[in-house]
């Protein structure tokens, strides 16, 4: 069977949503047939004759959810760790299903992970390749760090019960919650053990300008130099708004806003304060 459904097949399409509904809402050992066929308004047989059991059936809904995922989210691409983490974020908040299918999928299977035509074996190949070159980690941590990002971005959604009992009403606000974890996942790339990262190969044939230091080994001193520049830019941005509602509360308190400007005086100009305080 091939993951291959065509578009324009509108029965087709009407039983992979319903099937995905109630997978998503039932998994796999308590989702039912009859309830998916009566659903997309079609014969149970012909769901039987399409996909051949219900095992299968949940196969092709899990690869074509992935499938939809990454048409949405292009992570490959995305070398910064933490937009990485908001971007699982974001789609995995906005569409709660993939990630309860593959829930699901470790309740009822554990590690026997169903596949169909290689296309997922393919699919974390791909993304185990390119963990390599996006956070310049060893082969042998690609793996591992592909999980933790993962974990940092999707752990407090995949358990919301867990979230609300550390958090309390503070878990209603998702917005802080994705900027801490964002900003976490950074911080933690940034801080990565020496042994964990790639070795960037040097030859000595390939300098530029005759120096002892190879192209390579300038071109990664400059990538990093330019990611802690972005990050440090990042960090001031963060602190700047943080400092800007700072001064709103307290100008609410009774503040006066020249008394504020005396306060931040070398951080922030007095014309830049009451700007922020008339916004």
């Amino acid at each position: 069977m091939t993951v291959a459904i065509k578009r324009g097949d509108a029965t087709k399409q009407a039983l992979l949503r319903a099937a995905r509904d109630e997978f998503a809402e039932y998994g796999l050992a308590g989702a039912r047939v009859d309830r998916i066929a009566e659903a997309a308004g079609v014969n149970k047989e012909r769901i039987y004759g399409l996909f051949g059991s219900k095992d299968k059936l949940f196969d092709v809904i899990l690869i074509d959810t992935m499938g939809e995922f990454m048409e949405m989210v292009q992570l490959l691409t995305e070398t910064d760790p933490g937009r990485y983490v908001a971007k699982l974020f974001d789609y995995h908040d906005s569409n709660p299903q993939l990630l309860r299918l593959l829930l699901w999928e470790a309740l009822h299977r554990g590690v026997d992970a169903h596949d169909i035509d290689g296309w997922r074996a393919q699919h974390y190949e791909r993304k185990f390749d390119r963990a390599i070159e996006q956070f310049g980690v060893d082969a042998q941590y690609a793996g591992r760090v592909l999980l933790a990002l993962c974990g940092i971005a999707n752990w407090n959604l995949a358990v919301p019960q867990t979230t609300r009992l550390l958090l309390g009403d503070a878990a209603d606000d998702k917005a802080a919650t994705r900027e801490f974890m964002q900003e976490f996942a950074r911080a933690a790339m940034r801080n990565l053990p020496r042994e964990f990262q790639r070795e960037t190969p040097v030859n000595a044939l390939t300098t530029s300008s005759g120096l002892d230091q190879p192209v390579a080994d300038t071109e990664s001193a400059v990538d990093q130099a330019a990611q802690r520049l972005r990050d440090a830019q990042a960090a001031a941005d963060a602190a700047r708004d943080e400092l800007a509602a700072a001064l709103r509360e307290a100008r609410a308190a009774g503040a006066s806003a020249n008394q504020l400007a005396r306060q931040v005086s070398g951080t922030l100009s007095r014309p830049v304060v009451l700007k922020l305080l008339a916004d």
